[in-house]
This record gives structure tokens, sequence and C-alpha cells, in this order.
């Protein structure tokens, strides 16, 4: 049943991102991916006016929209009383604490979003529970197992094994621990992201095994994964499920991940839980390495369990929703 139509139901983002892609495709609503290049100052007069004009020419009722953006989290909930709408808000991490909770004002605009959003989407329970303090209303969907396409599987096949870290270069990633525990290892490691905007200057004197791709496309990025023998993905926060996480169930690859109480319980079997320490670190790699082939078959089974248990809750929350 096509619950969108019935309901005119959107989901909007401001960036591009597979999470929204992915939870726009399991609920069957159109997904509006509204984006600017312009300067700070520019671009968002020009996101709010798009914003707007999908919300009166697709006549909606139900508006999902993605926090971050705090902007346009922020715009949704002002806009619920004049359109009338039904405002849920998928919030991330730093949706819920934005800049790493550093700044007070943020902290009031992300409680004040979470309080008057008529729904609040988390990843986990952990999250729930500080939207419920807030007085909201929180439903916990951990992201969607994202669809990937290779196009040519051979492309980048590798002459010899090596590990895939997924970094953005973002405050909570530990990347300088993961080039120091390059050192200690014997296995090649490529660094996705623009390390540019870390080393402005100066490209950093990294260990030979120490591969920085800098930003590669989409279909480069899913190669690179794909062929590794086992990738990595790391936070310093508590409460977060990285994307390369359910990267890694869609292409049953091993991964290593921080070791987290949300990381153990939802990403069960198949991965390999670490110290964000260059010391544990490597021999987290390298315990991954020495045991992909089991690996691989237990996350193999994780993406059937995994699958059916996210259907089954995506069900929940179109009744919830449209019925």
């Amino acid at each position: 049943m096509n619950y969108s139509k019935m309901r005119n139901a959107v989901w909007i983002t401001w960036e591009v991102q597979i999470r929204n892609r992915s939870m726009a495709k399991a609920l069957d609503i159109p997904l509006f991916e509204i984006l600017s290049n312009k300067s700070r100052a520019l671009k968002y007069p020009e996101l709010i006016y798009k914003t707007l004009k999908v919300i009166r020419s697709e006549k909606i009722k139900i508006l999902f929209v993605q926090n971050p953006s705090i902007v346009l989290s922020f715009l949704a909930i002002i806009l619920k009383s004049i359109f009338k709408l039904t405002i849920v808000v998928d919030a991330h991490n730093s949706g819920i604490y934005p800049l790493e909770g550093r700044n007070r004002f943020l902290n009031f605009i992300a409680k004040f979003i979470s309080k008057n959003a008529d729904y609040v989407i988390v990843s986990n329970t952990y999250l729930a529970d500080v939207v419920r303090a807030w007085k909201g209303e929180p439903i916990v969907i951990p992201d969607p197992i994202p669809k990937l396409h290779l196009i040519s599987t051979d492309k980048m096949k590798p002459q010899k094994p090596y590990i895939f870290f997924v970094c953005t270069w973002a405050d909570d990633e530990p990347f300088e621990a993961v080039i120091e525990a390059a050192k200690t290892i014997d296995i090649d490691i490529y660094f996705t992201g623009n390390y540019k905007k870390i080393f402005k200057d100066a490209i950093p004197d990294v260990p030979t095994n120490v591969k920085l791709l800098g930003f590669v496309s989409e279909e480069s990025y899913i190669e690179y994964f794909y062929h590794s023998i086992v990738a990595m993905d790391l936070t310093t926060r508590e409460n977060c499920l990285v994307c390369g996480a359910y990267e890694a169930i869609a292409l049953k690859k091993p991964m290593v991940l921080s070791d987290s109480l949300v990381n153990r319980e939802l990403f069960s079997q198949g991965f390999v839980y670490t110290k964000n320490t260059a010391e544990a670190i490597g021999k987290s790699i390298m315990l991954a390495v020495d045991e992909h082939t089991e690996l691989e078959n237990k996350i193999s089974e994780l993406k059937e369990i995994y699958e059916a248990h996210h259907n089954s809750i995506i069900t929940r929350l179109k009744e919830k929703l449209f019925n």
C-alpha cells in the first residue's frame, strides 16, 4: 500500500546522505534533497525558499526532516502550526548534541526542536532517553541497510590486502590514533575523506602503509570498501551508530568499531570492538584480519536478522503515522 500518496508525506533534507535515501525509500516517501552551493549568508534564504516551495506544491500533511540541519528542523517546527503539519524529525547524534554539546544556544534549540516535534526518530534507546527527558516523543529506528551498487568489481581490486578506514576527519574520530596504530602493523590502511581540512599547510609525515585517499566518488568509495579485507569506522561518541557499520553489513564486510554499548547491542556479530587508543586499534585490526573469514560468515547472518527486524519496525511506524 502506498501510504505516502494517501497521506501526502515527504522527506526533506539539505544534504546528500545514504540514511535519508534509505529511510525515505523504506517508508515509501518522496525524498527532496535541497542543496545550495552559495555562501552561508546566501544559501539559507535559498534553502528556505525551496523548502517552502516543496511544502506548498506537494500539499503535504506529514513532513520528515533531518537534524542536522538544525536550521531545517527549526524551520519545520515554525511551519508546523502555519501549515497544520505533523513533523517527524530524524535526529542524528549531532542533532541531539550540536557541536558536541559545547554551544548553549544550539543546545537550547536542539531541545526546543525535540520537545515541539510530533515525533523524533533516533537510532538507539540511549538517545531516546534524552529526547524523552526533554518532553519529546522518540521513536527508535536504526538505519536501514543501504543498497550499495558496485559498478565494476575489478576496477580497484588490490594487489595486497588493506584496511579501509571510513574517516571524515571530524572531531569525534580518533584518526591520529589510527595513524599511530599503523606504525605497529604490517598492512596498508586506506583513509577516506578530505584530510586537507586538518592538514592545511602540508601533508603530515605518515607511515608508508597509510594511504590518504582524499575525497572519492561514491562509486570509488564502495569499490574501496568492497575490496578491503577489513573495514573500520571509529568514534569517541558513546551513543553514536556510525554509517560505516551499516555499509559493512550491506557489503558483508568485517569491521572494527569503537567499543560502546550501542555498538555491541546493535552490531552483535561480525564486528571487532576496540578502545580508541593506538595500541588497542592495532591489535583489533590484526585480530579482525586473522579472523576475517569467520567474521564474514557472522556478518552475513546478521544482515538477514537485521533486515527482518528493521522491516517490522518500519511497518509499525507506517501504521502509527498513516492509519
